[in-house]
Parts: C-alpha cells; sequence; structure tokens
C-alpha cells in the first residue's frame, strides 16, 4: 500500500514536470563553446561611432606576430610579441572566456573573440595570440571596449512540440518526422562592453598576482638547471647511471607543491588557468632571454660573433617549433634540452672563407639562463604594479559613465520641456 502511494507520487511529480514548459530540453541546456555562434544584429557594419565591424569568419586563423629571429626587425617585434604586459592582458581574456563558458555564458565568450578577432582563443596554449598591429598596447583592447555602444545578439533555440518522455528522448536529429514538429525560436541577449573591462580588469589583477608568485618558481628552475645538467654527466661517468633528459625538470612540480600549499592555507581562490599561465610563462621569459642575448652578441662586435651566428641559426630554425602558434607543454624545457644536446654534437662554424672557430654552446646556455634571471627579476617589478597601471583605464570608465549619465538627464530635460510647451 505505502509503496503504491510513493509511486503515484513520482507519477505526479514527473507529471507536473512535463508540463512547466512546452519547449524541448534543447532550449535550455546553455550549447558548448563555439558550437553555436550568436548573431548580430547591428554590429556587423560600422557603428555610430565608426568602429570597425565586428567580421567573424570561422576557418580564419589566429593572427600572430610571429617570433622572428631576423637581426633587422627583432628588436621591434620583440617589443611587442614579448612584452610581458600584452601576455597579462592575452591571458586575462583566455581566462575571462573560460570563466563564462563555464558559468554558461558561452554567448559573451564567443562574442569577445570576434571582437578580438581569434576565433578558438579560449583553447589556444601559445603566446603572442592577439592582433598586436591593431592593438598596439596592452591597453587598447579595453580602450576600445570602453567607447563601444551596447549591441544585441540574438540565439536561435529549439522549440518543440514533444510532450510526455519525447521531452527527454526526442528521438534522432535527423528524422524528418521529428523535425516537421520542431520550430525556432530567437532569443535575444545583451552585450554591453564597457561592463566587461572592470570584470576583466579584476581577472587580469588577480593574474599578476600569480605571475609575481611563478615568476620566483621559474628563478628556482634556471638556477637548476645547470647544475642539474653537471651532476648527471657526472653521475654518468663515475656511476654509468643514465637517466632521461638533459636535466631535471621540476618546474611543474614546483607549482604543484605551491598548488597544494596554497589549498591547505585556505588562501583566495586561484584562476583556473594557473598551470597554463605559468607554462606560457616559461615560454616568454625564455623568448625574451634569447633576443636580448642575440642583441647582446651583436653589439659586442666580434668578441661574439660565433656565438651569435651560431645562436641566431639555432633559433630561427626552431622558432614555430617552440615559440609560434600553439603547442604542448614544456616547450620551454624541450628547447633547452635540445640546445644542451648540441653540446657535444657542436661543429666548428664558419664566419667566412677564412674564419672558422669553436662555439661554446654551453656558454651560450649559460647566457640564456643568466639573462633570464634577469628578465624575470625585471618583469616581477612591472607586473607587480599592475592595480596602478589600471588606474587610468578606471577613470576613463568613470568619465564614460558620467557622460551617459549627463546625457541621459539631458534628454530626460528635454523631453520635460517639450511636453511642458504642448500642455
Amino acid at each position: 500500500m505505502i509503496s503504491k502511494v510513493f509511486r503515484n507520487l513520482w507519477f505526479l511529480g514527473w507529471l507536473a514536470l512535463i508540463n512547466i514548459s512546452n519547449y524541448s530540453c534543447d532550449a535550455f541546456l546553455v550549447p558548448k563553446p563555439r558550437r553555436q555562434q550568436p548573431i548580430s544584429k547591428s554590429n556587423l557594419k560600422k557603428n555610430d561611432q565608426g568602429h570597425p565591424s565586428l567580421s567573424y569568419e570561422k576557418n580564419t586563423n589566429l593572427f600572430i606576430l610571429r617570433a622572428t629571429a631576423d637581426e633587422n626587425d627583432a628588436f621591434f617585434h620583440n617589443l611587442k610579441r614579448t612584452c610581458i604586459k600584452q601576455f597579462m592582458s592575452q591571458r586575462a581574456f583566455q581566462t575571462f572566456m573560460f570563466l563564462l563558458t563555464d558559468f554558461r555564458d558561452p554567448h559573451t565568450s564567443d562574442w569577445l573573440e570576434r571582437f578580438l578577432n581569434a576565433p578558438s582563443l579560449i583553447d589556444f596554449h601559445g603566446t603572442g595570440a592577439l592582433n598586436m598591429t591593431r592593438f598596439e598596447k596592452w591597453d587598447s583592447y579595453f580602450m576600445e571596449l570602453i567607447h563601444m555602444p551596447k549591441e544585441e545578439i540574438i540565439v536561435t533555440a529549439r522549440k518543440s512540440h514533444a510532450s510526455g518522455r519525447r521531452l527527454f528522448n526526442s528521438g534522432s536529429k535527423n528524422n524528418p518526422f521529428l523535425q516537421q514538429q520542431e520550430h525556432l525560436v530567437e532569443i535575444s541577449i545583451d552585450i554591453d562592453p564597457p561592463s566587461l573591462v572592470p570584470r576583466i580588469m579584476a581577472v587580469r589583477e588577480q593574474i599578476g598576482r600569480e605571475v609575481v608568485s611563478d615568476l620566483d618558481l621559474i628563478l628556482i628552475h634556471n638556477e637548476q638547471i645547470l647544475p642539474s645538467y653537471h651532476k648527471r654527466l657526472k653521475d654518468e661517468v663515475e656511476y654509468g647511471t643514465k637517466k632521461e633528459g638533459k636535466f631535471d625538470r621540476e618546474a611543474m612540480q614546483l607549482l604543484a607543491n605551491t598548488i597544494y600549499v596554497h589549498d591547505i592555507e585556505n588562501q583566495p581562490i586561484m584562476s583556473h588557468t594557473r598551470k597554463s599561465t605559468f607554462d606560457l610563462l616559461q615560454v616568454l621569459s625564455l623568448h625574451e632571454s634569447i633576443h636580448r642575448v642575440l642583441r647582446k652578441y651583436k653589439e659586442s662586435g666580434g668578441s661574439h660573433e660565433l656565438e651569435y651566428k651560431y645562436l641566431r641559426d639555432f633559433f630561427s630554425s626552431r622558432v614555430r617549433k617552440y615559440f609560434d602558434g600553439p603547442g604542448p607543454y614544456d616547450r620551454a624545457d624541450d628547447f633547452i634540452e635540445e640546445l644542451l644536446g648540441a653540446v657535444a654534437d657542436s661543429k666548428p662554424v664558419s664566419l667566412n672563407q677564412s674564419i672558422v672557430g669553436e662555439v661554446r654552446v654551453l656558454q651560450i646556455v649559460g647566457d640564456i639562463l643568466n639573462m633570464r634571471k634577469e628578465v624575470c627579476t625585471e618583469w616581477k617589478y612591472i607586473v607587480d604594479k599592475t592595480n596602478y597601471d589600471h588606474v587610468d583605464l578606471r577613470k576613463s570608465l568613470l568619465t564614460k559613465s558620467w557622460q551617459e549619465t549627463n546625457d541621459e538627464n539631458i534628454l530626460e530635460d528635454r523631453n520635460q520641456a517639450e511636453l511642458e510647451a504642448w500642455q
């Protein structure tokens, strides 16, 4: 008797759930990112303030400022390509888009991808992902967002007349008989670009606090590379023990230990993309260090001419593999590993027909690691000032908000005056 009562109650509850709406479940479930692209009503053309249209091509490749090793333009490219502030802006957008998708708002994330003209940016694991020709400075993205008007995007969802169990199991999507019962409904979503700026800035500030800590970890790992390399060589000669790799790769373990201590001490929640940011920070710091060493060799004249030619050729032949575009984790250590592997296989380098010499590859590695120490120390000071860098952006936001409020008051007074004139 009791089981029959519970069965009837369960059946009544099920009917009540079914009658809540005539929409199918697909209308309520937020689609996965980039599966369903929002359709913009008015932003396909230039808006009233003359901003460029947000045209979007699904198959367009990401714009990447190449990590060129050409001595004629490496310096100018390096200013943007390896700028730590530009890197933090890129990671702020990627992390914010990840959070939007995680909280079931992929439409705003897709809108940001079109604004940045960077399809699949949320999945891009690399540096230099954004258009640094259009956005020349780290804050250019935010300034353009601040001055953009509100927009409306239309998202289509499927409405079905199915009822009962068909509400949750509507059969194959390719069934033509079921497709006849389905209709598309349009859902309007408002996008307010200026309101996105403080939210992305908050993410950028959090990333800045983490980067300051992570740069210390890179410094620790950087100091262990050559001692670990020499120890492995010594153990191989004395004890015949040969390990995989040229040195100990402990950077990620250092980060894992930091995360563990962070968790047990109940500190503020870390960003969801800290591990990938840490890996890319290693790549970017190594990239910047190599460019600085190349410039240092070139400026020193003939004393490092052999080292300059060797490192330039070695770097330029591997720049696409390790520094351009998306790639796997540990690319920075992979590059150092390959460079250390060339120590025993180094061949004479000829500058011309009369000058031939041996290159001290191990000395080049030491110079790069020493330069990397300077780079990380310098970046720590820069990143630590992130909150101060955002002061001007906050002023621009307040100014824009005040102007909009003032315009609304003027329009309201004008309408009130017209009404009084007609009375």
